[in-house]
């Protein structure tokens, strides 16, 4: 095996964290895996993973090596990536994931325009509110609220999204408008956002008078957005989502801001990818397409 097929190799099995998936991932033997790694420690005279029955750990000298070689691999990949599209149209399959939310009520109704102008790309949704791991389940990009957890991904903030705190005007005329937090906490049903991966509720986070406060009961949940925003237009009670999510159902009257002037807290939304992800001509138009979309959102 070459040179440089062996670093993808030992790339590969540190970014699946397996041999097997590695193995899956390059089209080859696990052997053939398992012998090209052993060829590129041999040829470094350095250990580079410690090999368990259940487990890869990079040794230390293995976590600079894969430092280092990504940023030459990314670098050799997009410069493949950018010959190779000069001479190739705009084709192929795009594998986004993104929230239930953002996908049924903001990006799937403006799919149209995206289509029109690129027929041949082909968009497959991964849609929930599932984290997912792009390397192992081989998605180009993700769009995710909150600010990035893992350092080792790119990510590119497409806007900055305001909470809002909002509820149907049914509820609203039943049980009133609550006037202060003690009052919302106190006297008024919460619908509310529990984590698919962990189960975590996610509380309701104000600003009053310049301190935040938060309200982490609820008397209904969901841990999927979209079914969230449901429960909401239908009464259940009061609850914080995004204001890029929540726009056309305020717009339509189906919903009514509450305590306004307490949520005034901005979370980023951002397209993140692996950084040794080509950036292929397709997910770099799918890129610049939805930023532009999503700009009047700033």
């Amino acid at each position: 095996m070459d040179h440089f097929t062996a670093i993808r190799t030992f790339q590969r099995i540190v970014e699946t964290r397996s041999f097997t998936k590695a193995a899956a991932h390059l089209g080859m033997p696990r052997s053939t895996v398992s012998k090209a790694l052993r060829d590129l420690e041999n040829h470094l005279g350095v250990r580079l993973i410690q090999r368990t029955t259940r487990s890869v750990i990079m040794t230390t000298e293995g976590t600079e090596y894969y430092r280092r070689v990504s940023r030459l691999i990314t670098k050799i990949d997009q410069t493949e990536a950018t010959i190779r599209d000069m001479g190739t149209a705009a084709k192929g399959r795009l594998r986004i994931d993104l929230h239930s939310s953002l996908a049924v009520f903001v990006i799937i109704p403006m799919l149209d325009e995206f289509k029109e102008c690129y027929p041949d790309i082909q968009l497959a949704f991964g849609v929930g509110d599932r984290p997912v791991n792009l390397i192992e389940e081989g998605v180009d990009c993700v769009i995710r609220a909150g600010e990035l957890a893992d350092s080792s991904l790119k990510a590119k903030t497409l806007y900055k999204d305001r909470l809002i705190t909002c509820a149907s005007p049914e509820y609203l005329a039943q049980h009133g408008m609550p006037e202060s937090l003690a009052d919302l906490e106190n006297n008024h049903k919460i619908v509310g956002y529990f984590s698919a991966a962990t189960g975590e509720v996610w509380p309701m986070r104000f600003l009053n008078r310049g301190e935040e406060k938060y309200i982490v009961r609820f008397d209904t949940a969901a841990n999927d957005s979209a079914s969230h925003i449901t429960m909401l237009t239908c009464g259940l009670g009061i609850g914080q989502t995004h204001a890029s999510v929540a726009d056309r159902f305020i717009r339509s009257g189906q919903l009514v801001k509450v305590l306004d002037e307490m949520t005034q807290l901005r979370i980023p939304i951002s397209i993140i990818y692996p950084p040794t992800k080509q950036l292929n001509v397709r997910l770099r138009i799918f890129i610049d397409w939805i930023t532009e979309r999503l700009s009047h959102f700033n």
